[in-house]
């Protein structure tokens, strides 16, 4: 135990962060099951577009950082406008639920959501395009298959809801396919960057991303069989991938 715990910390992962990591998940999912009723608006309601926020203030303070580079700079500002854009269809999502009383999916929320994903798209593929030229037919192949299996297992798990509501179902696929591409560039992210000394921080970064991707698919799933709550677990692994977002970007900026 004590030899693995020293790998990681020579590799630049530190176990202290990972285990305050797993105690802040614990501790919010203690809090949501046990302390937040579903009728009442609570911290839970917020803390997504809150913790959303939060990524995308540390991603201005590496792009800032990075002014003038020929890539990190205009790829870290992406991340950070990314998420904050999130932290504003989060904003307007509560808006229509808690203000206008009106069911938010689908709302013009969805807007800002999906435009998350461009903006984070644009960020890895600048990053992966400028660093590495030819990735080979390995991760060519692989990773657009865990893609396009991410999909179909969502389609096929899902697809008895489409005859109830078809404009769900075709924007939870919409949604899925973002993720499912959003993950497969963090993957080719971590293969480029993977003996670099950004390595680390890349790694956190495809850590939070799959968090987020996962969270989302599931998210998605709920919604299509109406089963997704303020006190459901996939609020918890949303915020745990933007924790991980943040300590990603702290490596970062440390490392550079």
């Amino acid at each position: 135990m004590s030899q693995m715990i020293k790998s990681f910390s020579s590799s630049g992962i530190s176990i202290k962060a990972l285990i305050i990591i797993a105690a802040l998940a614990v501790g919010y999912q203690i809090y949501i099951m046990e302390f937040v009723d579903e009728d009442e608006i609570s911290f839970a309601d917020f803390s997504y577009g809150l913790s959303s926020l939060a990524v995308g203030i540390t991603g201005l303070v590496v792009a800032k950082r990075y002014k003038g580079s020929p890539v990190f700079g205009k790829t870290y500002l992406a991340l950070a406008i990314g998420f904050i854009v999130l932290f504003v269809g989060d904003t307007t999502y509560n808006y229509y639920l808690f203000v206008l009383d009106e069911d938010p999916y689908p709302s013009v929320a969805d807007a800002f959501f999906i435009a998350f994903y461009f903006f984070t798209g644009y960020h890895l593929v600048k990053n992966i395009k400028y660093f590495k030229k030819d990735l080979g037919w390995g991760p060519k192949i692989a990773v657009p298959a865990l893609a396009l299996s991410m999909i179909v297992v969502f389609g096929l798990f899902t697809l008895e809801t489409l005859e109830d509501d078809p404009t769900v179902f075709f924007m939870g696929e919409l949604y899925v396919i973002a993720s499912a591409a959003i993950l497969s560039l963090a993957l080719l992210g971590a293969f480029v960057f993977r003996h670099s000394v950004l390595g680390v921080a890349w790694f956190m970064l495809v850590i939070g991303i799959f968090f987020y991707s996962f969270a989302d698919v599931w998210y998605y799933y709920l919604e299509e069989v109406e089963e997704f709550s303020i006190t459901h677990p996939v609020n918890t692994l949303w915020l745990v991938s933007n924790i991980f977002m943040i300590y990603a970007l702290y490596k970062h900026k440390k490392t550079i």
